[in-house]
């Protein structure tokens, strides 16, 4: 599996493009979706799928969603973020997504050649998730290289960011962790190093 990164606007987000064979999975489209646009080529595109609902992971969606006529997966709790501007801004940035989605549950999400586990890891949002695939975390902003994501934004929640933060610590696989700000690490270094796994 090819993973193309696209690090973008104010807060530095981290949009992923998989790609299997000619088939591909966005993760967290943010940016200008022309420069997505421009790295998909020919591919075919399968679906849209998102860690959680903040402003600064979806402000691509609409405009993909129109181009390509794919499902958007969100997790059922962030939907409020997504639909209301009042609570899903920060120092005068926003995004909204105004497409109809499907609901994330935690098990397997497949789409062609692409199996994904999905992981409910409230904390950072109600509705974060995780997805695992191969020797793959995507993590959105649960976890990132040496920290973890804010939990004083709406529906955070330190205590249940300890939570989920507990439960990947029992991974027994030392997952390549592509986070949803910062650079890649691993799972095993996180938790020997993460001051928030300890």
């Amino acid at each position: 599996m090819e993973i193309i990164t696209l690090t973008t606007g104010a807060f530095a987000t981290n949009s992923y493009i998989l790609v299997k064979n000619n088939d591909v999975v966005l993760i967290d489209p943010s940016g200008n979706y022309e420069n997505i646009v421009k790295r998909l080529n020919n591919y075919n595109v399968l679906a849209i799928i998102l860690t959680h609902g903040h402003f600064d992971h979806i402000k691509a969606v609409d405009k993909l969603k129109d181009i390509y006529k794919v499902d958007i997966y969100i997790h059922q709790d962030d939907e409020i973020l997504i639909r209301n501007k009042e609570i899903n801004n920060l120092m005068g940035h926003f995004a909204l997504i105004e497409s109809e989605v499907k609901y994330l549950k935690e098990g397997i999400l497949t789409f062609n050649d692409f199996s994904f586990e999905v992981i409910h890891t409230p904390g950072h949002t109600k509705g974060s998730v995780v997805f695992l695939i191969d020797n793959y975390m995507f993590a959105g902003d649960t976890i990132f290289k040496g920290s973890i994501g804010r939990t004083d934004l709406y529906g955070g929640s330190f205590r249940e960011m300890k939570n989920s933060l507990n439960f990947l610590k029992t991974l027994t696989k030392n997952y390549i962790i592509y986070s949803g700000h910062g650079p890649v690490t691993t799972l095993q270094e996180e938790i020997k190093h993460n001051p928030y796994l300890k």
